[in-house]
């Protein structure tokens, strides 16, 4: 990391926060800076993303940074359109405790922000896919053929790297990988701040959201590393959160932002259209089991902009004629259920590993009385929904079963552990410390 490229990065961040602000995404209530940032930053992403393939879509492509900012926030104009008035923007109080949570948070993000900075790209599927795709997007300046054996997959992560790259005027794996810091970042702090809306004012939100980040290795991991699922994992966690938050107070902030992230999750992954179908499904059977119609709501939503999302990039790939191979999509293989959890277990045996997956696991059976419970309902869905799929996922896989597990499990499994683990903070504020206080 260059001046020039440390300068590049501060401006594509500007850029990201003035759009999204622009969007008129935003919290309820009472929010401070950096949530509210946060927020903005995310938002911006994408539509500086879904700006670029538009414009690659209609042959223009994205050399031109006016052309595309401009595109960008005609986006978020239409986005604004859709949103309520702004939320106050007050401040709430802090108490000492709860400053000094935030505080850890802002030294646990700012030294692995340092970190990404400092050592090399070393992610084996930045150099087989994710930078390559960014490196030739840069260097074109709209969506081409890579040459790598998933051209199919949805290109909004590769068109973020791009975009820095453009930015700075050289191209660069290991600068690229420096704009998943401030996703990752905005991504933690958003976290937190759903918890403090679900736990109140006090220290605990801003701890247990540090702990999500820190269970999730993979999630840190990807601060540092140009792939794509620290992406992925933020946009269909927040969507996921996001619903889960209009079901106990309904507000069309929480729709606006299902929308947005939705989209998102749908350009970020070839994983991302069946993870959000799993949480549409999810919404669908809580409003059932809920007896109330008014609750699916959010899976109309998040299904539409999803599809809305996803639809420029089929349409592109119909142009292009880029077709998908069948590397993950076989016929199904359940007898091989026994050597896939055996792999699993391999995988998860490490601290380092599967350290947050245990911690959600054991949480879970303490609480499994009260996961089906109003509170917990969806989260409980969404999670066994993401567990189930991702099993399915394997059986049907074109590659050996367990050799797929092997391979995949520990990325595939941080796409959902945040929401696994932010049930577990919820249900251990709730239950374990809020006794203790007592």
């Amino acid at each position: 990391m260059d001046l020039l490229g440390l300068l590049a990065l501060a401006l594509v961040a500007a850029e990201w926060l003035a759009l999204g602000f622009l969007s008129g995404v935003t919290w309820p209530g009472l929010t401070f800076w950096a949530p509210r940032w946060s927020l903005f930053l995310l938002s911006g992403a994408f539509l500086i993303g879904f700006a670029q393939l538009l414009l690659a879509l209609i042959g223009i492509g994205f050399r031109s940074v006016p052309l595309v900012l401009i595109a960008a926030a005609l986006l978020a104009v239409a986005v604004r359109l859709g949103s309520p008035r702004a939320a106050s923007t007050s401040v709430p109080t802090l108490a000492p405790s709860e400053r000094l949570a935030w505080l850890a948070v802002a030294v646990v993000l700012a030294a692995a922000t340092i970190r990404s900075f400092l050592v090399p790209e070393a992610g084996w599927d930045a150099f087989s896919h994710w930078g390559l795709k960014a490196q030739a997007f840069a260097t074109h300046g709209t969506i081409v053929d890579a040459g790598t054996v998933h051209e199919y997959y949805p290109p909004l992560v590769p068109l973020l790297e791009a975009w820095l790259s453009v930015h700075r005027g050289a191209i660069s794996i290991d600068l690229m990988k420096t704009a998943w810091p401030l996703i990752g970042s905005a991504f933690a702090i958003c976290v937190a701040w759903h918890l403090r809306l679900g736990l109140g004012p006090g220290w605990q939100a801003p701890a247990f959201g540090l702990a999500i980040v820190l269970g999730t290795t993979e999630l840190l991991e990807g601060f540092w590393t140009g792939q794509a699922d620290l992406a992925l994992t933020a946009y269909l966690t927040l969507a996921t959160l996001a619903a889960w938050q209009w079901l106990h107070a309904p507000d069309r902030r929480w729709l606006v932002q299902i929308a947005v992230f939705g989209a998102a999750a749908a350009l970020t992954k070839y994983e991302g259209i069946p993870r959000i179908g799993v949480v549409v499904l999810a919404l669908l059977l809580a409003s059932l089991l809920a007896r109330c119609r008014a609750h699916a709501q959010p899976a109309v939503v998040l299904g539409v902009a999803a599809a809305l999302g996803y639809l420029p990039w089929l349409a592109f790939r119909g142009l292009h004629g880029i077709a998908a191979t069948s590397e993950h999509i076989s016929q199904f293989q359940p007898a091989a259920i026994g050597s896939v959890l055996v792999a699993l277990i391999a995988v998860l045996g490490g601290v380092r590993t599967g350290g947050g997956a245990l911690a959600a696991v054991l949480t879970w059976l303490l609480a499994a009385r009260d996961l089906f419970s109003p509170r917990f309902r969806l989260l409980t869905l969404v999670v066994l929904g993401q567990v189930l799929a991702t099993l399915l996922a394997f059986l049907i896989s074109e590659t050996a079963p367990d050799v797929q597990a092997r391979t995949s499990a520990t990325r595939l499994i941080e796409q959902f552990l945040p929401v696994a683990l932010f049930a577990s903070a919820l249900w251990l504020a709730d239950n374990v410390l809020a006794s203790r206080e007592r």
